[in-house]
């Protein structure tokens, strides 16, 4: 059935598929505002608690903007851009739109301002920041905040369709719904898109003057801007349900909200973590001590095989028992690894789940659950993996899940709700980089209503001084509560010199002696170089690095992870990935020189299940060029090296001539999400290196025969020195595929460039 081109429509429809009440305009506004209704009924007082914000002084103000966003946000899909984009008319086909809609409709509120007003209690701050959070509910790195033109080929003009029947419907709903006078009338309007016309002109002049007016007010309110956060999150999360739900019925479920948001852990559920993880044992006392801690932010610093993990269940199980929590890992491996080794119990089945880029492929093949059914209720109720943190009471996950939200990132965007609820647990903090680290500050101090948890094997005084900083207004001392000290103190290293610099002999020694070896080195080729080498000392070296399909490179962690399991010798060369997401034990580690945090973590490889005073070698090797990292960073790493000298070490000697560097304190970063104000961008979460995501010719049908196993398929890759890659075909419009030829790729060693 075609779709009406009489009637203004919100959302597409499929060939097969019938027009819904939701599909159309005033449908959906309403969806949305029902949606809106459920999510501040359920967590609104929760979210303003997370801000440090007063329910009294903000409930009323926060509800109220809040649903009238909901009401007004899509009301620009009324032109006829848009429209013609979904009908796929002759006029538009091909063509993008000149405007985004959310813009056209602060156009439109401009028309309904003073109509609208008394739905906020008649504050021109708020009626400004329901316009904020509506220009800003769809926001994406390419979206600009005012747009400043149209797109190239768009058309000279849009038309506003604010005369048609379903608007004045949308408008009459609108007036019964906040109590309003009669709606002004409004024609359909023609507005030009040239640079210095019509919209873009209307845009600027009404957008800037007024939003850098009210935000100066509101600077000097105190804490309005972290209302404005609240209000925006609020309308995307909303947004996203309103939009899904309608898709399973014609009456849709508005109290799977409710439900989702009442499902947090019961008691006793994250007492069962704790119950079969220590199997009737006796608790260390450290870990006793982290349990016992009630400070809004715990700080745990313990090294490798110290049980800190169990004590952070341990922590939440005894102070936030029926809190939502999400376990924050730092990269995706050691998430899919804690949720494996933690929460894959049948006890947790209903309760527990793992968020991360590719969790559907780690489901099927690490997990050996099928991926698509592994959470089936909620996917197939939502289709939207962002909205299952609204259900899941216990959550293992990428830190990217959680402080994504300090960058407008849209993963943490539409599980703010929810992230309110929660209590959190940060893991391997010494390996953030710089804006990463500087993210966590934000979160902890701007959200004071929100208990954590932080877990470092080491951390410098820089840093240790920086958190405090972040902290001071709450008065927390932040002094961390170390580990075992006889387990600190056990002399599990000692750094071997090779001759000639070189490893080779020793690898080999080691090996053929039937000892496991771990050699880490800082870059692809290096590894690919040093597994050849080895090969031709007759060894059979398993490669692991993260220039793999990502089926393939699950198959070679596996690999890596049984062949130390197992009796007799091991080598594994692997890349950076081996620093967190590889629990095992090797009596001999080869690492180039690296950053500081890099090798303290890749130590915790090395005689990793010690017991007693046994101290196995390590070698450091000097790379050809400071690459990945910067010279500044080896340079403080040889530093490092110099203060631990030759002699027997344990973690606490690592981790003290670690504290002793006079490093930089990390800055408290500026936030997208806390400090846009009036505008709302998306910038980066971490440091960004370059790199690109390709797609093989030969996986392209693969891929697109099930677009959620998309994962599986595609390989990052250095941009390519000698081959133009942006002129190469785009899947999905999105991922380059790589032209015949260009790649060399091996299952068990990875890609090439040719």
């Amino acid at each position: 059935m075609a779709m009406d081109p009489n009637r203004l429509w919100a959302k597409s429809k499929g060939e097969d598929e019938a027009p819904r009440p939701s599909m159309f305009l005033p449908g959906h506004l309403q969806d949305v505002y029902a949606s809106a209704m459920r999510v501040l009924d359920s967590t609104a007082d929760e979210q303003l608690k997370a801000l440090g914000l007063d329910c009294a002084a903000y409930r009323e103000r926060f509800r109220r903007c809040v649903l009238l966003a909901a009401a007004v946000h899509d009301l620009g899909k009324a032109n006829d851009h848009f429209q013609g984009m979904l009908l796929r008319s002759a006029a538009r086909r091909d063509r993008q739109q000149g405007l985004r809609h959310e813009w056209v409709t602060l156009l439109i509120m401009q028309r309904l301002g003073d109509w609208l007003l008394p739905a906020v209690g008649g504050s021109r701050t708020d009626l400004a920041i329901v316009e904020w959070a509506v220009t800003g509910h769809h926001p994406a790195h390419n979206h600009e905040s005012p747009p400043r033109k149209a797109p190239d080929g768009c058309g000279v003009e849009i038309q506003l369709l604010t005369a048609h029947p379903d608007f004045k419907a949308a408008l009459e709903w609108i007036r019964t719904t906040f109590g309003l006078e009669a709606p002004p009338k409004l024609p359909h309007e023609k507005l030009d898109l040239g640079v210095l016309k019509g919209a873009f002109v209307e845009i600027n002049r009404v957008w800037k003057p007024k939003s850098q007016q009210q935000w100066d007010r509101m600077s000097i309110r105190g804490d309005d801007p972290k209302l404005i956060a609240a209000v925006k999150n609020t309308l995307v999360a909303a947004d996203i349900a309103g939009s899904a739900l309608p898709k399973l019925t014609p009456n849709p479920e508005w109290q799977w909200i409710t439900d989702s948001f009442a499902d947090l852990p019961a008691s006793g559920d994250l007492q069962s973590i704790v119950d079969a993880r220590l199997a009737g044992a006796i608790p260390r006392s450290f870990q006793t001590d982290v349990s016992d801690s009630t400070a809004r932010v715990t700080f745990v610093k313990a090294g490798c095989g110290s049980g800190k993990t169990l004590a952070a269940y341990m922590w939440a199980a005894k102070n936030h028992p029926t809190r939502r929590l999400f376990f924050c890992y730092p990269t995706t491996g050691t998430a899919t690894e804690g949720f494996k080794d933690y929460l894959f119990i049948p006890e947790l089945k209903e309760k527990a789940d793992l968020f991360h880029s590719r969790r559907e492929v780690d489901f099927e093949i690490v997990l050996k659950v099928n991926g698509d059914t592994a959470n089936a209720e909620t996917d197939a109720a939502l289709r939207v993996d962002a909205l299952d943190s609204w259900s899941t009471p216990i959550v293992a996950c990428t830190v990217d899940t959680v402080l994504g939200i300090v960058q407008n990132n849209k993963r943490g965007l539409f599980a703010w709700p929810a992230l309110a609820q929660s209590a959190f647990v940060f893991d391997e903090i010494h390996a953030y980089d710089d804006r990463l680290f500087g993210a966590l500050l934000r979160f902890l101090r701007d959200l004071p209503g929100l208990p954590a948890l932080l877990m470092t094997a080491s951390l410098p005084n820089a840093r240790h001084d920086a958190l405090r900083d972040a902290l001071k207004a709450e008065a927390l001392a932040l002094e961390p509560i170390c580990g075992p000290p006889a387990l600190e103190a056990l002399k599990r290293y000692k750094r071997a010199i090779t001759p000639d610099s070189d490893p080779l002999p020793l690898v080999c020694e080691t090996h053929n002696s039937g000892g496991k070896v771990l050699w880490v080195c800082n870059t692809v080729q290096r590894v690919i170089t040093a597994a050849v080498r080895a090969a031709g000392e007759g060894l059979k070296p398993i490669v692991y690095h993260s220039r793999f399909k990502y089926e393939d490179r699950v198959q070679q962690h596996a690999k890596v992870i049984d062949a130390f399991k197992g009796d007799g010798p091991a080598l594994a060369i692997c890349s950076q990935v081996a620093e967190m997401s590889l629990d095992l034990s090797a009596n001999l580690l080869v690492t180039d020189l690296a950053p500081v945090p890099a090798l303290i973590q890749r130590l915790g490889r090395l005689n990793r299940r010690a017991t007693k005073d046994e101290s196995w070698p390590f070698v450091v090797v000097e790379p050809d060029n400071h690459l990945p990292y910067t010279q500044a960073d080896l340079d403080g790493a040889r530093a490092w090296l110099a203060r631990l000298g030759l002699g027997d070490l344990g973690q606490r000697d690592l981790a003290s001539a670690w504290e002793q560097t006079e490093d930089r304190p990390t800055d408290v970063i500026a936030s997208a999400w806390l400090d846009g104000g009036p505008t709302t961008t998306v910038t980066d979460l971490r440091e960004v290196s370059p790199g690109i995501t390709v797609l093989m010719r030969e996986d392209v049908s693969r891929a697109g025969t099930n677009p959620k196993k998309l994962g599986r398929y595609v390989l990052p890759m250095p941009p390519p020195r000698a081959r133009d890659w942006n002129t190469w075909p785009k899947f999905r419009g999105v991922i380059p595929i790589a032209e015949p030829g260009a790649i060399i790729y091996d299952a068990e060693r990875g890609a090439e460039w040719a």
